[in-house]
């Protein structure tokens, strides 16, 4: 039930949005920028570009910034000086500078940036609610490591983990849920949290991820992007689990993956040009993408949720259901 109602959504979003006449979707213009197009949540975000491109008619134009940092105002004020994009995405933290300065340049341009909320006012901000799939991700978690070693893999130490990138907002919103999550389904499991300080070493990721499997973890959660393939290398290595993030990695230590949080960035996206063709223009402010739209759902690897006792099933359903009505509520970072 977790994995289908939100492609529920997204499709019923489709459909609706196919109907809309061609002539319309080719009066928008649409830049994105990122230097994370060709991996992780990236690939979501272009998955969402594209699929607003071959059904709306949009001018569609993606800029990789590479790791060019000097470059990067550069980058910005080529695609903003013209003022021919009516909408420009933008992905990254290590973009916020950049982004910013551009902003205030170009004051008629509408960037949208991409998972975070900054201090300007003047922006866009699709932002999602990471807390409420961690949440999710980490009841299930709880509750695995719970079962001890009735369970495949799992000991009794009753301990689960967590490698984070870089030490920033966003990732503390997961690392909050997930412990929340973990309290809330499984009180006596305990969670150890460790950040990588980088999103671009999948060593240290693996490295992190040994260390906690080594302190009892039984289940690590990633949330570090590249850095985090190390983590779902080392589950496979200790012969153990992870949680992916993002995107489906499933298959990417098979046997070993518990589930992934997805991240929905092609539904943010998708969502916002729709809003745009269809003629209701978008202004700054906060749109969230939480789990009752769609823009978070956590994917229970197929070979896991075989094994899954159905009492976990009923109760992760039972806890997601909760989360969507509004009757779980969850603490973001401060």
């Amino acid at each position: 039930m977790i994995r289908i109602l939100a492609r529920i959504v997204f499709a019923g979003t489709l459909a609706a949005a196919s109907a809309l006449p061609a002539a319309a979707a080719q009066k928008v213009s649409v830049a994105a920028i990122s230097g994370y197009f060709a991996q992780g949540f990236g690939v979501s975000i272009v998955n969402g570009l594209n699929k607003a491109k071959q059904d709306f008619g949009i001018d569609l134009k993606l800029v990789d910034t590479g790791n060019r940092a000097l470059d990067y105002e550069e980058q910005f004020a080529n695609l903003a000086k013209s003022g021919q994009y009516d909408l420009i995405f933008v992905m990254g933290w290590e973009l916020v500078d950049a982004l910013q300065k551009a902003s205030a340049a170009y004051p008629n341009q509408r960037f949208i940036f991409i998972d975070g909320v900054l201090d300007s006012k003047s922006m866009i901000y699709a932002n999602f609610a990471e807390e409420q799939g961690s949440f999710v991700a980490g009841a299930l978690a709880g509750m695995v490591a719970d079962l001890g070693s009735s369970f495949d893999k799992i000991g009794d130490g009753k301990a689960i983990g967590f490698v984070g990138g870089r030490d920033i907002p966003v990732i503390r919103n997961f690392l909050g849920g997930y412990e929340q999550g973990t309290k809330y389904a499984a009180p006596d499991v305990k969670v150890n949290a460790v950040f990588a300080g980088t999103f671009d070493d999948p060593a240290k990721g693996s490295e992190l991820a040994m260390t906690l499997y080594g302190q009892g973890a039984d289940i690590v959660y990633n949330v570090a992007g590249p850095t985090g393939e190390g983590v779902m290398q080392a589950s496979a290595a200790a012969d153990k689990y992870s949680i992916g993030v993002d995107i489906d990695m499933c298959a990417s230590a098979p046997g070993h993956v518990l589930a992934s949080m997805l991240k929905r960035g092609d539904v943010a996206v998708y969502s916002i040009i729709k809003d745009e063709v269809d003629g209701h223009k978008v202004l700054p402010g906060t749109r969230t993408f939480d789990l009752a739209s769609g823009g978070v759902e956590v994917k229970i690897c197929d070979d896991i949720g075989a094994k899954l006792p159905e009492a976990v099933k009923t109760k992760l359903e039972a806890i997601r259901t909760d989360i969507a009505a509004g009757k779980i509520q969850i603490a973001k970072a401060k």
